[in-house]
This record gives structure tokens, sequence and C-alpha cells, in this order.
């Protein structure tokens, strides 16, 4: 059986990257300096060869180090020397004081791109997807710059690569995790990774080529008219879907770490052990991810107000934004109040300990929606949206507070212990901003306001002669009857002072 020790798996590991770099360097300088001689100019395809020649000199001996155990220690080192390298290059290039400066201005950036990979490289990062987007970068500022449609054409493909490597980067980080592992410990700090680092470096790669696309127009385009169209809008959604989930996926990463940490064995009473989680920090991790998103989508559309005043994107981030609130209201609402159930049985539980902030978090989230909902308030009042449109918003505001009020008093009616928690409580809230609805909109004209209070209402009376009146005593029954019945006549006496004002609005 063959094996070698450690000295002579490094003496051959010296040997495979010596060999490498004598093939690379006799390429590279017997190319250029062929090029150089003829005083010929590169074209498309001499880029194209050196930029896969450095590609595969790079990954085969990055490949070569990191199989190899005290390899891995000189990554960083070996990628600063592709840099100097490119970097001595560039300086026999930029001598021959050529016409045509393409050359120059590629080999210049691939020193800028190995230098930037060197510290990630060195901290195990993903080389790959930064040295794409590293390279994607350096073609389209050339490309555009210097007005060179081969190079721009060439980074747009990178550009994808770049999106679909990183977008595989974290489906292996973030999903190391074992339920059943033993040692769970927080493997890595949120934000402060460089996993995280390696996102970062790559919305920067997307940014500046947004920036730079929308500064510097090209006089004649380079692309068919669909094609350009089709760039301009997949380019910002990969941007947008990067800057988005580079952030939700720490938070996430974030809440995993403590839920597998907090895993406790616990004896089922049937012969065998049972592994369980505080399910209290699953759900903060969903509640966080909804709060997150809402600021996302808030922080968007005033960016879209401000600055790109773009009816079609702010129309598609205000249907998000009415999605997210009514994700909150029918599946966050929910989660907060496991949260609260959690809270109220604490005492009761042995395992795990469940705080304050259970109840605290629920206020933290609506501060979060009612952000969400102005924002989207004033884009509507801003934009020229139709009426049908103002009025569909309009419903849907009044909805979700109807909603998020409602979720409130059963919160406080659940935390005192009260066995009629839908019943009682929530009509009479129901009538009182059913006549709030009906004196705004008397007051302001609004005639949809009022539909909507007549409708509610209706909807509270239904509810409390099929829902309400069951099983319910009389002195709680005697008050809804009597709370409702004067909200009536409070209604009949509005519609009645100020019929004339509603005439008026009907006739115009």
């Amino acid at each position: 059986m063959w094996y070698f020790n450690d000295y002579e798996a490094t003496e051959h590991m010296g040997l495979a990257l010596l060999f490498e770099a004598l093939f690379f360097l006799t390429f590279y300088v017997t190319f250029i300096a062929y090029k150089l001689q003829k005083n010929e100019t590169f074209q498309k395809a001499d880029i194209l060869l050196l930029l896969i020649n450095s590609f595969v000199f790079y990954g085969f001996g990055y490949d070569i180090l990191n199989n190899h155990e005290q390899g891995e220690e000189f990554l960083g080192l070996f990628t600063l020397a592709n840099a100097a390298f490119h970097f001595v290059v560039s300086v026999i290039v930029f001598r021959q004081k050529m016409s045509d400066k393409s050359l120059f201005y590629y080999v210049a950036g691939l020193v800028l791109v190995f230098v930037t990979l060197t510290i990630p490289v060195q901290l195990d990062g993903k080389w790959v997807t930064l040295m794409w987007a590293g390279e994607a970068v350096l073609l389209f500022w050339i490309g555009r710059t210097k007005e060179l449609d081969f190079y721009e054409k060439l980074s747009y493909p990178l550009m994808l690569l770049t999106f679909i490597s990183l977008v595989q980067d974290w489906s292996e980080v973030y999903s190391e995790y074992s339920y059943f592992a033993d040692d769970q410990a927080i493997k890595f700090i949120p934000v402060f990774n460089v996993h995280f680092l390696e996102s970062f470096l790559v919305i920067a790669a997307f940014g500046f080529i947004i920036l730079f696309n929308q500064r510097h127009r090209l006089k004649k385009p380079i692309l068919s008219e669909r094609l350009s169209n089709l760039v301009r809008i997949i380019v910002p959604v990969m941007f947008i879907i990067i800057l988005y989930n580079s952030i939700r996926l720490e938070i996430s990463n974030y809440w995993d770490q403590l839920y597998y940490s907090s895993a406790i064995e616990v004896d089922s009473g049937q012969g065998y052990i049972n592994r369980i989680g505080n399910q209290d920090l699953i759900d903060f991790e969903s509640i966080w991810i909804i709060n997150y998103t809402l600021l996302f989508l808030s922080m968007g559309l005033i960016l879209i107000m401000k600055k790109l005043n773009n009816p079609i994107v702010g129309t598609i981030n205000l249907v998000l934004n009415g999605l997210m609130v009514f994700f909150f209201l029918s599946g966050g609402l929910s989660v907060l109040s496991d949260l609260r159930d959690s809270y109220i049985s604490g005492a009761t539980d042995e395992n795990f300990h469940h705080g304050f902030f259970n109840l605290v978090i629920r206020y933290i989230s609506l501060i979060f929606v009612i952000v969400n909902l102005a924002v989207s308030y004033l884009y509507i009042r801003k934009a020229s949206f139709e009426k049908d449109i103002r009025i569909l918003f309009s419903a849907f505001f009044h909805i979700a507070i109807v909603w998020i009020l409602s979720s409130e008093l059963i919160n406080w009616l659940e935390i005192a212990g009260s066995e009629q928690t839908y019943k009682l409580g929530l009509s009479i809230l129901w009538g009182f901003y059913s006549l709030a609805l009906i004196g705004f909109g008397i007051w302001k004209n609004i005639q949809h306001l009022r539909i909507m209070a007549i409708i509610l209402f209706g909807g509270t009376l239904v509810k409390l002669f099929v829902y309400d009146v069951a099983n319910l005593e009389t002195i709680p029954k005697t008050i809804l009857f009597v709370s409702l019945g004067i909200l009536l006549l409070i209604i009949s006496y509005l519609y009645n002072k100020y019929k004339h004002i509603i005439t008026d609005e009907n006739r115009h």
C-alpha cells in the first residue's frame, strides 16, 4: 500500500503547483509577448482565452492547496501571488503604450480581483462566487467605459453564475444543523462572519453595476431592445433577492442555532428518550423574519418615492406590502398568540424559561405593521392611482385595523383568564368601530366608509344572535344588547341629522 509522509506530501504538492505555475506563466507571457511583438490588437477570443486560463490555473492551484492539510494555510498567499503576477503583466503591457488599452484594463482589473479575494479566501471564504462577482464587475466596467460590447456581454453570464453560486453557498452554509447532534453550540456570530462577508461583497458588486449602469448610459445599445429590457429587469431583481436573503438567512440562522443549542433529552416514559428544543425560539424566528420583511418592503417603497419614481415597480412593491400585512394578520398574530400562551403556561414548564418578552414582541411587531401601512398610504396619496384602487386600499386598511384591535382585545382577555373571549368584548368593539367609521364617513363625505361601517355592524348583529347569546349569562347578555342598541340609535340619529350632506354627495 502506497502512502506519503508529511514531508513527501508537501514536496509533491509543491511540485504540482510549480508545474502548473510554469505552464500558466509560459502560456500567458508567450501569448501576450507574441501579440505585442506583432503589434496586433487583442480580439474577443484572445481576452476570453486569457480569462479561461486565469480561471483554470487559479482553480487547480486552489484545489491542490485546499486538499492538503498544510496547504490550506497558504490559500491567501497563493491568491495574493496571483495578484502580484498579474500586476507585473499589467506593468509590462502599460509600458508598451498600446493604442488598444483593453488588455491593460483587463489585467489591472484582475489584480484588484485577486487582492480583494485574498482576505475572504484566507478566512475560508467562497472563492468561486467572489471570483465570478469580481470578474463580472471588471468586464462590465471595461465594456461600458471603453464601449467594448464584447466585455459587457461577457459580464452578464458571470452575473448569473455569481447569483447561482451564492444561492448554492447559502444552501450549504445555512443547513448544517442536525436536531440529533450532541454539540450544537453557536457556530458563528450573526453578520460578523465570513459567510455574510461573502454576501456583502456580492451585494457591493451588483450595486456597483446597477449604479454604474444608471450613470453611464450607452449612446448605442449593444443588445437588442427585448434583451436589454430583460437585463434591466433581471439584474436589479437578482440584487434585491441577494440583499433581502443575505440578512434574512442571518436572522433565521441565529434563531436556529439557539433552538438546536437548547435541545435537551426528556424521558418519554415509554422506554426511550425524546430530544426536544424550546419552541419559543422557532416562533421568535418566524416573527422576526416577518418584521424584517415588513421593514424591507417599507424601505423599498420609500426609496421608490424618493429616488426611482417608477410606477410599475411601486405598484409591485405596494402589492407585496399588502400581501405581507395579510400574512402577518393571518399567520403572524397566530405566532404571537402562541408566544403569549407559552408565557402564561410558563410557570408549569420545568424544561424551558418563557420570559416577559413573549408579550413585548407583539408591540414591536405592531410598530413594523403600522409603519408599513403608513408608508403605503403615503405612496398611494403621492401616486396618481385610480379611485377604485384608493377605495380598495382604504377597505384593506380598516380591515387590518379591526383585525389588529380584535386580536389585541383577545390577547388581554386571555391574559386576564376570561372565558368569553370571542363573545361580549368583540361584539362591542366592532359596534364602536362601526360608529366611528360612520361618523368619519359623514364628516369627510366618504361613501365607501359608511358602507363598510354598515356591513361591519350587520355582521356584528348576525354574530350577536347566532353565536354570542348561546350560553351567555343574563347580565353580560343585557350589557351586550343595551350597548349595541345605544350604538344603533346613535347611528340612526347621525344619518337623520346629516342626511342632507349624504343626499348632496350622492347627487354629485
